[in-house]
């Protein structure tokens, strides 16, 4: 057979194609934790009473040749970095995926369980003294069941893998997230005021209205497998004494009638440190038993009546680079950890104000931080590029919606999706400014002003060397 110079050209180029094409699984496990555990999104003691809806763990595996990238989303308030540390390595060893190729984040569900931190350490050990070593309300080591299943559910995922195709658009979702910031007459900075209230002048901050929207399916198929939805809003709308997964739940229920019962829906909670669902100026009461259920819902729609204007994602230039940022942790001395550890000794027993509390909790984690850190806090910065339009950073804590918005601005990627709360606490990363405003969110971080900026900045210079 003779094969002229087109021939040999369109052959080249279809065996190309044929290589080069995404491979992506995904998995989910249960993570719902004995009822009777206690309950995150607070300063105080909460037990949950029942499960509203299951606490789930999602991977997504993504491989395209030599490169695979997993991310994992949970139904979980945060994830602490000595967790997130042992599960990456353990799924590394199963799969062979680098350590700094998974990201394993939080939704941040406030229905989630309180199993980290100042305030837990310091409620178990009350429970501990007041039951001759036992606390009933952690029957079980929940921190080992969440590592072995973080690790068990990526290398499900990976091994669940399967040629797909990847689409993204990123829609705008309005009218759901607000600026809980506000700039009152009086010239403070208000933290969500109440509803109605004529003192407040105008939002301290923005709101980030992209929803980006990535979605798998089978290869040569309009099959769903999975999607990542990002938005940034706080995922606290849920209040009930029962475990929840807030409108990340809903989300998934919804897309599940769409794509059919094995449809794996991850949700990463965007820079969404200042923004969360209630309206000040609007009159009508936000219960969150009509408003997680229509936040979910509305996403969904946004999502399914936009894909005909998704874009293909094409395979052959994915890629994963990450960086670590040393936060100066702010100074601290032993007279305010001692004060610090007699409010905490005490909670709910000493009627301490709000911020006093959280102040505390606050210079709990910076003592920790120096002790362990010696003062410099490592934080990972992870950016994965999909392709030449499209990438994916992640980021520890919560960041203010300002910053995500700076990355994106800076990125020479079209389309960039910025997820936060990834492999580590949910202490939060306020601008400069906010530094200086103060109130609730700056009382809450540890680090010194501008350890937002220099993650953006450590951001921008991964995307940048990542632009092919």
């Amino acid at each position: 057979m003779t094969l002229n110079v087109f021939t040999v050209v369109v052959l080249f180029a279809s065996a190309l194609s044929l290589a080069a094409e995404f491979r992506v699984g995904f998995a989910s496990a249960d993570i719902t934790p004995p009822v009777g555990w206690r309950r995150a999104g607070n300063y105080t003691e909460l037990i949950s009473t029942g499960v509203n809806d299951p606490l789930m763990t999602k991977a997504m595996v993504v491989q395209d040749g030599g490169t695979t990238f997993a991310f994992v989303g949970n139904d979980l308030c945060s994830v602490p970095r000595d967790l997130t540390d042992l599960a990456r390595l353990q799924a590394s060893k199963v799969t062979g995926i680098p350590v700094g190729n998974i990201v394993i984040t939080a939704t941040h569900t406030h229905g989630g369980p309180e199993y980290l931190g100042p305030l837990r350490q310091f409620l178990h050990q009350r429970a501990l003294k007041a039951n001759n070593g036992i606390d009933p309300h952690e029957p079980i080591d929940y921190r080992r069941q969440l590592i072995e299943r973080w690790a068990a559910v990526i290398a499900v995922a990976w091994s669940n893998r399967q040629p797909a195709s990847l689409e993204v658009v990123i829609p705008r979702l309005e009218g759901v997230a607000f600026n809980r910031r506000y700039w009152m007459k009086d010239g403070s900075v208000g933290w969500i005021p109440r509803k109605g209230d004529t003192n407040i002048f105008r939002s301290a901050g923005p709101v980030d209205t992209d929803f980006p929207f990535l979605l798998a399916r089978r290869a040569g198929s309009t099959e769903g497998l999975g999607s990542l939805a990002v938005f940034a809003m706080h995922t606290a709308v849920y209040g009930g004494p029962a475990f929840g997964a807030d409108f990340p739940g809903h989300l998934q229920t919804n897309l599940t009638a769409a794509f059919g019962p094995k449809f794996v829906s991850i949700f990463g909670e965007g820079c969404a440190g200042d923004v969360n669902h209630l309206n000040p100026f609007d009159p009508d009461p936000q219960h969150w038993t009509n408003v997680s259920p229509a936040i979910g819902r509305a996403m969904a729609q946004v999502a399914l009546t936009n894909l005909p204007y998704a874009s293909a994602v094409k395979p052959g230039l994915f890629a994963v680079r990450s960086a670590v940022v040393m936060a100066p942790v702010t100074p601290i001395s032993y007279k305010e950890i001692n004060a610090a550890k007699k409010v905490m000794e005490t909670l709910d027993q000493n009627g301490a104000a709000f911020l006093v509390v959280v102040d505390a909790w606050r210079k709990i984690f910076q003592k920790q931080f120096w002790e362990r850190h010696d003062g410099r806090l490592p934080q990972e910065v992870q950016v994965v590029r999909f392709d030449a339009d499209t990438a994916l950073v992640t980021l520890p804590h919560e960041i203010f919606t300002e910053l995500g918005i700076a990355i994106k601005a800076a990125s020479p990627f079209r389309r960039t999706m910025v997820v936060s709360l990834a492999n580590d606490l949910d202490f939060y990363i306020p601008t400069r400014r906010a530094f200086e405003e103060g109130n609730y969110e700056p009382t809450t971080c540890p680090l010194e002003p501008g350890c937002g900026e220099r993650l953006v900045a450590a951001a921008v210079k991964l995307l940048q060397e990542l632009k092919p």
